[in-house]
């Protein structure tokens, strides 16, 4: 999803505050190539309705042509088939829950970008954070970025904030730690729950036991990082200015030991903060996992709840995989291996993406609105100003022909 992304330290009176340390080193790889690749100054993308609707003609005419297609063909596809049936038969009261589950699942987001990057900036308020959240996920499906377009647009915005490349990357990466801590533990208790018997299910032991086991190693290996004392880090070395863009991916790597190590000391602050904020990590999985049993609710009756959480974060795993549907294949994979029907796992994944997509998507179109007010406003106090979308696409105006001087003897005539 999120992602892609899909993201960005607070604290009120008398909570611990975090670390305020500049940034130990060049960010991880995880956010390496969207700092690496976003300009100092970045146009939003402006609302054109009208680009939308032939972006989104071609795939609704293909997905008509094929529904017509499966119905006509049977047999071999007759999967397909049953599925566009259930999809006739949706129960709208289960639907309409998801998309109110989508909607609550970017209120935790909101909620935890404000907790971090209100630490960080005074200027990073509920607005600011909503703004950039919704508008982050908008720039993720518009822009030609290959999902990146989020995490630049998120990162930028971290900069016009004031918090400067570094203290951006910083802030974004403590935002990450918590999320990625509620991702990593719920496919551990899950496939832990599965593995064990806890949960009765039909499905394969590696399915559920080899990925909770990556992800306790993987939980296992932050604490690690973070155990280390701040003053042992080996001071960060950067990359020279100019430097090739392996000579970058590698300082980056060189530093992202230390780098993520005192991003999980920050967020392991916030924890012990208590401000309830910190739920928004809890939120944004939980509920949007809530569309997925939502729409198998919608459709059928949805399996144990364990295989639902496994099949949903297994299958945002695959979401690494740069290839299209991945996330999707994923999700229907894990659910017909643990005995779901094959129409019924089908129809209920592609409902949730098309929920997950396209719901936040015009809300965040007018969120970008929004933030480049914001971005301007700040770009006034600082004493700069912004770059207008439409000043950088207007065409120069041409070069008048210069006279040319006249030769000396000439003049002298």
């Amino acid at each position: 999803m999120a992602a892609t992304a899909l993201p960005l330290i607070r604290s009120g009176p008398g909570r611990e505050e975090a670390s305020s340390e500049p940034l130990g080193g060049a960010s991880p790889e995880i956010t390496m190539s969207a700092v690496a690749d976003t300009p100092p100054e970045l146009a939003l993308p402006a609302l054109d309705l009208r680009a939308l609707a032939r972006r989104a003609a071609v795939p609704a005419a293909l997905a008509a042509v094929l529904a017509a297609g499966l119905v006509a063909l049977g047999g071999p596809v007759q999967t397909f088939a049953d599925a566009l049936g259930r999809a006739l038969r949706a129960d709208p009261g289960w639907v309409g829950a998801g998309a109110a589950f989508e909607l609550l699942s970017f209120g935790g987001y909101i909620a935890l970008l404000w907790l971090v990057g209100s630490r960080r900036s005074e200027r990073l308020d509920l607005g600011a954070s909503a703004q950039i959240t919704l508008g982050g996920a908008a720039a993720t499906r518009i822009l030609p970025t290959g999902g990146a377009g989020g995490a630049a647009l998120t990162l930028w915005a971290l900069r016009r904030a004031g918090l400067g490349a570094r203290g951006a990357t910083r802030t974004l990466l403590v935002f990450l730690v918590p999320l990625y801590a509620v991702f990593l533990g719920s496919i551990a208790a899950a496939g832990g729950a599965i593995a064990l018997g806890l949960a009765r299910t039909d499905g394969p032991l590696a399915l559920s036991a080899v990925p909770a086991a990556f992800a306790a190693v993987a939980i296992l290996a932050g604490l690690v990082l973070a155990a280390r004392p701040a003053a042992a880090e080996t001071p960060a070395e950067d990359a020279p200015a100019g430097a090739s863009r392996v000579a970058r991916v590698r300082a980056a790597v060189h530093n992202t030991p230390a780098t993520l190590g005192g991003a999980i000391r920050d967020a392991l602050g916030l924890l012990r903060s208590g401000d309830p904020r910190l739920l928004g990590a809890v939120a944004w999985w939980a509920f949007d996992a809530a569309v997925l049993y939502a729409m198998l609710n919608a459709f059928g009756a949805p399996p144990a709840l364990a295989v639902v959480v496994l099949g949903y974060f297994v299958g945002q795993v695959a979401n690494t995989i740069p290839i299209p549907g991945a996330v999707s294949g994923g999700m229907v994979g894990v659910l017909l291996a643990f005995g779901v029907e094959a129409d019924l796992a089908l129809t209920s994944v592609l409902a949730y993406r098309a929920i997950a997509i396209w719901l936040p998507t015009p809300i965040g179109l007018a969120a970008l609105t929004g933030l480049r007010r914001t971005i301007g406003r700040w770009g006034a106090e600082d004493g700069r100003s912004e770059p207008d979308a439409a000043a950088r696409t207007r065409r120069p105006e041409p070069r008048r022909a210069l006279r040319r001087p006249e030769p000396a003897m000439e003049l002298a005539a």
